[in-house]
């Protein structure tokens, strides 16, 4: 039987959106506070290394990427060059670190909405909007692409806003030791934190369904890159400078810090704003995490590894099973596990399948 194909929907700004607005959400507007927790005034330096740690990764996947434009990325293109086993482990291995990455960003909206409605439990609402956002991808990727493109346009004028505000404000001595960290604490954090780069590569999971590949996949993830390094070291640089590395550790990590941070700011309106953005950052992740992720069980099945209706596509190009086997694994780590045990799974995969 001849395979369906997926539908080429998605231009270079699809694969900027893709790659940014994953990137930028829950290691933003989460995980700072509990890095915190680990490197004190130093968060700024662990987000850099995590950056040069991630960086051969990014260029790899690039270049594979752009010479195997197929559903499946890492699966594909161990499959293809070091046989069914590896194939098989990386598969696998991506499909869960990128379900991971989706459930660590539900806990985030989950965290955040908490601020205004606090007698609400996070966990049964970032289940909700994963069936939500899983619904979303079944009208297909062009649709779920266009929702990614104007979170993005949207998140990154917030937090311009946001960076610009907070640089005014330092208290330079809120930043003293920065450049003292103990190293083994902020080697340990930069594999905590390397979780929030991991949607730079996260576009080679469709790039069946991209344009003009050889020119849009590169230029979009290392525009992406040089968004996500500017954003969080200087991001978080403004976090630890307004108001301390303490306040951000205090409770065991705070999981709302840029809401804090813009409190402290302008008052109540900023915390709400910045409340508002975080939310519809989660919402893009896990949209694009559930786009990217789904395209991993349609690829194995193409190999007869999974069961054949894994590669059924939709009429809207949307392959139906490996979508609701994603929604179904993000709900069950959204339901069993914390975000710091979510968040140092996700990174350890990472880390993994790019070794």
């Amino acid at each position: 039987m001849k395979k369906q194909k997926l539908k080429k929907d998605l231009g270079l700004f699809g694969v900027y959106s893709i790659a940014t607005g994953v990137t930028l959400s829950a290691g933003f507007f989460l995980l700072p506070g509990l890095a915190a927790v680990e490197v004190g005034s130093s968060l700024p330096l662990a987000y850099l290394l995590a950056g040069l740690l991630i960086a051969p990764g990014l260029v790899s996947m690039a270049e594979l990427a752009t010479a195997m434009p197929r559903a499946g990325g890492v699966y594909y293109f161990l499959d293809r060059s070091m046989g069914p086993l590896m194939g098989t482990v990386g598969g696998f291995g991506t499909w869960i670190a990128l379900s991971l990455k989706s459930a660590f960003a539900l806990i985030g909206i989950g965290a955040y909405l908490s601020l205004s409605f606090p007698e609400m439990n996070i966990r049964p609402i970032s289940a909700a909007f994963a069936i939500v956002f899983g619904i979303v991808n079944l009208l297909g990727a062009k649709k779920s692409t266009a929702f990614q493109s104007v979170m993005v346009v949207g998140l990154l004028g917030l937090l311009a806003w946001f960076t610009s505000s907070g640089l005014m404000n330092i208290d330079p001595g809120n930043l003293a030791g920065m450049f003292r960290p103990d190293p083994g604490s902020l080697v340990s954090t930069a594999g905590l934190v390397v979780v929030s780069y991991m949607g730079l590569t996260q576009v080679a999971s469709v790039a069946e369904e991209i344009q003009n590949p050889e020119r849009n996949i590169p230029l979009g993830m290392f525009l992406a890159f040089a968004t996500a390094i500017l954003v969080y070291t200087v991001g978080t640089a403004v976090m630890v400078g307004v108001v301390s590395a303490d306040v951000l550790a205090q409770d065991g990590g705070d999981l709302t810090p840029v809401a804090t941070v813009a409190n402290a700011l302008v008052g109540p309106w900023g915390g709400i704003l910045m409340t508002a953005a975080a939310v519809l950052a989660f919402s893009s992740v896990a949209n694009a995490g559930i786009l990217a992720a789904s395209r991993y069980p349609l690829a194995m099945s193409r190999d007869n590894i999974l069961p054949k209706p894994f590669s059924k596509i939709l009429a809207q190009g949307t392959p139906i099973y490996s979508i609701l086997a994603t929604v179904g694994l993000i709900l069950m780590l959204v339901l069993l596990f914390d975000a710091t045990r979510i968040a140092k799974l996700a990174g350890a995969f990472q880390l993994l399948m790019f070794g």
